[in-house]
């Protein structure tokens, strides 16, 4: 999914400071690795 925004959304996502890249990176990783509970990644 990183690499997704990286390559598809590139001129978008270097317009950002290097602060929220990297709170966008953050947010998907812990989406990713963590989940909310639900249950969903599981699936």
């Amino acid at each position: 999914m990183i690499e997704h925004v990286k390559v598809k959304h590139k001129d978008e996502f270097e317009i950002l400071s290097d602060f929220h890249q990297e709170e966008i990176i953050s947010k998907i990783d812990f989406l990713l690795t963590r989940g909310c509970g639900c249950g969903v990644l599981k699936l």
